[in-house]
């Protein structure tokens, strides 16, 4: 068995890197540490390069069509993977997850009408609804214990004000909840109830930690099924964002045919970049035992860094994580202003961290930190983090 190396320390300077080469303008500065935007600092997998590879050798790069194993590739993973049996026809592409999930606010919500997000929650949620005239309805998540839960009374109540749509996180980026199939049974049953199209944003599905297990909402029932859209893509797990190529799966008929009506007669848009096509097959078909060994990474990373934060800073709070490479940090504790503790962060700490209001009101005084890095980058990071807030007045030295 191949054994991967996540411990490569990769340079992505000077790459026209978002994480690496686009933060100045974010933050300020261009000294910091990169923890921030949510892709991996980790080679790709080399299947991956392989079949691209392998296709760069045919001398045309002209139009084409998904190939059968790019469908095939999709239906085995799901199978394989989540237990999850769909068809070829349910099957589209599209250039990414925030564009095809504003292809679907524009296809299934009409200017003016409800959209319905569970807050705080990954911000282009936002700009999809808000930027295309659609009106945001916010259900806050809230925190018993050392995790989030749905608040369902209220998310009843707003279903009941006649909600259109509703576009569910699952897993929950940035709050790192791996919603469970009753949860995500009582959610579905509502929209049902309400006639509330839902939208469910799979991304994460893969990123797993051990001990968790993702389900895919449209698995749970038929009637669930007909009712929900699934957005789902390999660029988070193999990272690969950069071939902008995700799928969207539809079951329902209906709603594939009104689909249909805005990528194929509106927006024009069928296939996306051939690599991505190749590369999307090649990490369904290959990426088994990568993507274990990855996930394995990950926990240790995750596990490194709230140990570190309860023996070094513990008042900085730490969640439960179940799922991404993204957890969530509260500094409310540290008695700091919101702005104070983004300034210290950079400034002192030089650390890029997601700003946690960029996610809803919810997320003040809270960070989101990437931790798809090798273990050293952490371990430099959480160095600086707790020299900047021993110096403090609010943190005595331990």
């Amino acid at each position: 068995m191949k054994r991967y190396d996540f411990d490569e320390i990769i340079d992505r300077k000077r790459t026209n890197c978002v994480k690496y080469d686009g933060y100045q303008d974010i933050y300020g500065a261009d000294n910091l540490i990169p923890l921030w935007v949510a892709d991996m600092d980790f080679r790709t997998p080399d299947f991956v390069f392989e079949a691209i590879e392998k296709r760069m050798k045919h001398p045309v790069l002209g139009y084409f069509i998904h190939s059968e194993g790019f469908y095939q590739s999709i239906i085995n993973w799901m199978q394989r993977r989540h237990q999850w049996t769909i068809e070829k026809d349910w099957i589209y592409f599209a250039p990414g997850i925030v564009p095809g999930l504003s292809f679907l606010v524009q296809a299934f919500a009409a200017p003016g009408d409800k959209v319905l997000v569970q807050t705080p929650v990954y911000h282009p949620f936002y700009y999809v609804v808000e930027n295309q005239g659609r009106q945001i309805v916010r259900n806050s998540l809230k925190l018993v214990d050392d995790h989030f839960e749905m608040d369902y009374t209220h998310l009843e109540d707003c279903l009941r004000q006649g909600v259109k749509m509703m576009i569910l996180c699952n897993p929950h980026n940035p709050l790192g909840r791996c919603w469970t199939k009753e949860e995500l049974k009582k959610v579905g049953e509502l929209c049902l109830k309400y006639h509330c199209l839902l939208i469910s944003d799979e991304i994460h599905s893969d990123l797993i930690m051990p001990g968790y297990k993702h389900t895919p909402m449209a698995s749970i029932s038929e009637e669930i099924s007909q009712n929900t859209i699934t957005c789902m893509a390999p660029s988070k797990t193999f990272n690969i964002a950069g071939l902008s190529t995700s799928e969207i799966i539809i079951s329902n008929a209906e709603l594939r045919k009104q689909f249909e009506k805005l990528m194929y007669d509106g927006i024009h848009i069928f296939v996306g970049n051939i690599f991505g096509e190749v590369a999307l097959e090649a990490c369904y078909t290959e990426g088994d035992e990568w993507l274990s060994q990855l996930l394995q990474y990950l926990k240790g990373n995750v596990d490194f860094i709230q140990q570190y934060i309860k023996d070094n800073i513990p008042e900085i709070k730490t969640f439960r994580h179940e799922a991404t490479y993204l957890p969530w940090l509260d500094f409310s504790a540290l008695g700091m202003s919101h702005q104070q503790l983004f300034r210290l962060l950079v400034d002192k700490a030089q650390l890029a961290l997601n700003d946690g209001a960029i996610f809803g009101e919810e997320g003040l005084n809270h960070f989101r930190i990437n931790v798809a890095c090798p273990r050293v980058t952490l371990e430099k990071a959480m160095e600086q983090l707790k020299l900047t807030f021993r110096s403090q007045s609010c943190i005595s030295a331990r």
